[in-house]
């Protein structure tokens, strides 16, 4: 069950989503990262506006949302593409590990110190560590303690938050990730979270060390068109997710004992690698 640490001492840099007409985003974050220390990449957003119809004709596939019966969006292709773009990098570059960030994300005051000190240390155990989130009603508010670090525990949540906007990723979770995530049937966010589905070591910190800024969201234009749809057909789909709730809940529960296993048969020297 064991598998390489990252290595003691890496910094892992940071693979900013940016869209080229978004310059004062670029320079926001990429400021902040370098006033941080850390080191920083551009990893070019597909930008949906100009790209659709290539990619269209490139992928002979519709992107389809089956759980929501309906398309994806243009900018949710692009998005998902853009991640998609960012964990490649990851492989190729050879990086023990990355930090993954679109490129409207602002930072806690202690992110520094969770960076030097907890990151490294909760990429020790768990592949994917996200370290922002959204929040809904039905979110859970804590979680299965993982790791503790000095700014922040490392929890798996029951019911994880949305949000792809900062996480971290080893070598080893790119790869698995991307496998996962060849066919964009759903936003990337729901992917991400939805550990049961891919069954990759997936952990979320608690408290949050970064949130999105108050930019308007480039998706926000096409997911109003979808969040306004309140016909016979959402509600029935609704009401059928209610009902498949216990048997997800199972599910999460399974891969939630399964990490809790692998977590305690790891040695002791992979923790001090951390």
């Amino acid at each position: 069950m064991a598998r390489k640490p990252v290595t003691t001492g890496f910094a892992p840099p940071a693979l900013i989503i940016n869209l080229d007409r978004d310059i004062v985003r670029w320079r926001s974050l990429s400021g902040a990262l370098g006033g941080l220390g850390i080191a920083y990449q551009k990893v070019r957003a597909v930008d949906a506006r100009t790209k659709i119809n290539l990619i269209r004709r490139i992928v002979h596939r519709e992107f389809v949302y089956p759980s929501e019966n309906r398309n994806l969006t243009d900018a949710e292709i692009g998005c998902y593409l853009s991640h998609i773009s960012a964990l490649k990098r990851v492989v190729r570059q050879n990086l023990p590990a990355a930090m993954i960030f679109e490129d409207d994300v602002v930072f806690d005051s202690q992110f520094r110190q969770f960076y030097q000190n907890d990151l490294p240390k909760f990429l020790a155990v768990s592949d994917i560590v996200k370290f922002e989130g959204i929040h809904y009603p039905h979110t859970s508010k804590s979680g299965f303690l993982i790791a503790q670090g000095v700014t922040s525990e490392l929890v798996i949540r029951v019911k994880p938050t949305l949000g792809a906007a900062a996480y971290a990723v080893t070598k080893e979770g790119a790869i698995a990730l991307l496998k996962a995530f060849s066919v964009a049937d759903r936003p990337f966010d729901h992917k991400l979270a939805y550990y049961d589905r891919h069954w990759i070591d997936y952990a979320e910190t608690e408290p949050f060390l970064a949130r999105q800024a108050d930019y308007t969201s480039n998706l926000e234009h096409e997911r109003k068109v979808f969040d306004l749809d309140v016909d016979a057909s959402r509600r029935l789909r609704r009401l059928q997710n209610k009902l498949k709730a216990p048997s997800r809940a199972a599910l999460r529960f399974a891969y939630i004992a399964k990490f809790l296993i692998k977590r305690r048969l790891r040695t002791p020297r992979r923790e001090s690698l951390a």
